[in-house]
């Protein structure tokens, strides 16, 4: 989020802390209930919607795939072995270059680059299929080595799948900030005027939350120390 959506959330949160201290105050009027119950529920929706954001990134873009690449790699390896035992039986130029494609070999390619090796390794794979039967490399080993590539090469390109779920969270972030506002301009802020005479502590409290605390270098800025006016509701664009 953005350093104004978060001291927009955080000053949100803050209100809600003082509205949940005073709760004795309004539990008896229900509409009063309604929307801080509302505004709890604004709150927790862009906190959810923004750590989905963070677990986007981590789980389909880093740990899925470290998986993914750490199971192709390591039969790839122990195929490229065989294969160069076979090209130094069979004297295949190819295949000799086999030897010394290491685990790390593999990893100090970029990801399409260690996709386009193992698919190289799989097509020498299919075509010394019986050789390497001989050696403890069946089909169904090669087939897994195949499944891998594929699961592989999925998470290869879920980048662009990532990068348009974000772009869609973001979009939903937006429109949560408008529900936010919306709880806090249109309801919130008209029902307390109801607290402005009968409970004036209650009141000054609640209007001083409303303050935005914005971060300037690690820093808060914000006015002394005052209950001052309620900022306008934003407008859209």
């Amino acid at each position: 989020m953005t350093d104004p959506q978060n001291a927009k959330l955080n000053m949100a949160q803050r209100v809600l802390d003082t509205l949940n201290r005073y709760q004795a105050i309004y539990s008896s009027l229900q509409p009063v209930v309604d929307i801080v119950n509302t505004l709890e529920k604004d709150i927790k929706n862009i906190r959810d919607t923004q750590t989905d954001r963070i677990l986007l990134n981590v789980s389909a873009s880093t740990l899925k795939k470290r998986e993914a690449e750490a199971n192709m790699i390591e039969i790839a390896v122990k195929i490229c072995n065989v294969l160069y035992l076979i090209g130094f039986k069979t004297n295949d130029k190819d295949l000799l270059k086999m030897y010394g494609l290491t685990e790390n070999t593999f990893y100090r390619q970029s990801g399409n680059k260690t996709l386009a090796l193992a698919r190289q390794v799989l097509e020498f794979a299919k075509q010394n299929a019986g050789e390497l039967a001989t050696y403890g490399i069946d089909a169904a080993q090669i087939t897994a080595f195949e499944t891998a590539i594929a699961n592989f090469n999925t998470l290869i390109v879920k980048p662009m799948d990532t990068i348009t779920e974000r772009k869609q969270m973001t979009t939903n972030l937006a429109q949560l900030f408008a529900s936010l506002d919306s709880t806090l301009y249109d309801n919130l802020d008209k029902a307390m005027v109801l607290f402005k005479k009968s409970h004036p502590e209650f009141y000054g409290e609640y209007r001083t939350s409303r303050n935005i605390i914005f971060q300037n270098e690690g820093k808060s800025v914000k006015k002394p120390d005052q209950i001052i006016d309620i900022p306008a509701k934003p407008t859209s664009n």
